[in-house]
């Protein structure tokens, strides 16, 4: 079995690193930047999201600030590639998210952000099942389960937990009373309105730049038939890891 390992270029993780390379050798495994069949990602939820990106397995070591969604501490590795190599984990699948905009198509495993490029307000119009609103602020997030405890968590202090649903959260909304709106899986269209004179709007993936439009343009964000796939080797309860400041 080949593994790559993800991780940032710091000291203290470089050791973690390092011991992973010699667990898995001494293993039977191998190190295969080109073609692996597993990705180990070292670090953070920030690192975690750069090997779901390479759409392979992941296993998810704890080595960062923040980790709501990963499983296996460093000390832990010896047990976890005795285990993976005994195929004794649960595979845990996770939506993600398919935005379409100008020809260009990205999948997201936490959000997609409508975004405005300057510091001004900007008028969106969203339909989404049999319903249209307008809003007007510095943008939209379009989340999956996973991505609220991120990003759309500090704009709205809401997750969506144990449930198959996508939120729509308001960034600084204008003169309107909703911060967030939680819906079934559905396309969501969004079209940025005219305010009488031009604007530039940034389209993000994971806060990764897909495009930036100008008004009249219209983005599409559905779930994708794609899935995420982490192999777990310990329960994992994000909600609680927010709750006590990540422990």
């Amino acid at each position: 079995m080949r593994i790559k390992i993800v991780s940032k270029p710091s000291s203290q993780i470089l050791e973690i690193v390092q011991k992973i390379i010699s667990t898995a050798k001494s293993q039977g495994f191998e190190i295969d930047e080109q073609n692996p069949d597993i990705i180990i990602a070292v670090g953070g939820d920030g690192t975690l999201l750069k090997a779901i990106k390479l759409n392979k397995p992941v296993i998810a070591i704890k080595a960062g600030r923040r980790g709501f969604l990963m499983d296996v501490n460093p000390e832990s590795i010896d047990e976890v590639f005795k285990r993976l190599k005994e195929n004794d984990y649960k595979i845990q699948e996770y939506p993600l998210l398919e935005t379409n905009i100008c020809g260009i198509s990205s999948l997201a495993f936490n959000e997609t952000g409508i975004l405005a490029d300057q510091p001004e307000t900007i008028l969106l119009t969203l339909s989404f099942l049999n319903s249209e609103i307008q809003i007007e602020g510095d943008g939209v997030l379009i989340s999956t389960p996973q991505g609220t405890t991120g990003w759309s968590l500090s704009a709205t202090g809401n997750i969506l937990y144990g449930i198959n649903a996508m939120e729509v959260a308001f960034i600084n909304p204008v003169l309107s009373p909703l911060r967030s709106i939680v819906l079934p899986p559905t396309e969501i269209k969004v079209k940025v309105e005219s305010k009488g004179y031009p604007q530039k709007i940034r389209v993000t993936s994971d806060g990764d730049l897909l495009k930036v439009i100008n008004e009249g343009s219209e983005i599409k964000v559905k779930l994708s038939p794609k899935k995420a796939i982490i192999y777990r080797f310990f329960d994992i309860d994000p909600l609680r890891r927010i709750l006590n400041g990540d422990k």
